[in-house]
């Protein structure tokens, strides 16, 4: 079965959210590993409300949108899909409001991404 970047993934989600906050800001880690566990903060943030600025404030980070993982994703776009992936309301609503405040090509590349993905973006 073939893995779609939204799917969980398996290494991440064992660590607790302390972990995933010391992969997200160690410099020594790969810019995938690190783009990886924000998108898992991300959608931990979905059932989480007292995360979601935390992660809405990585997202904005300019180092984060500025680390590319592959190709032209960011480690902010990353974590952006994470808070699409966790898939409540309240963190698909954070989602367009950062996606809003990227430049035009940020958003087309998302966009890309999230179709990629088998995800309607922007969803309605």
């Amino acid at each position: 079965m073939m893995s779609n970047l939204l799917d969980p993934d398996l290494e991440l989600q064992n660590l607790n959210i302390d972990e995933l906050r010391v992969i997200t800001s160690r410099s020594s880690e790969s810019v995938l590993r690190r783009g990886r566990a924000v998108m898992e903060l991300g959608r931990r943030a979905s059932g989480d409300a007292s995360l979601l600025n935390e992660v809405a404030d990585m997202i904005r980070s300019p180092e984060n949108r500025q680390l590319r993982t592959i190709g032209t994703t960011s480690v902010a776009q990353l974590g952006t899909a994470g808070l699409v992936a966790g898939g409540s309301e309240r963190a698909l609503a954070l989602a367009k409001r950062l996606v809003g405040e990227w430049q035009d090509d940020e958003q087309s590349d998302f966009a890309w991404l999230m179709r990629s993905s088998g995800v309607t973006w922007p969803s309605a």
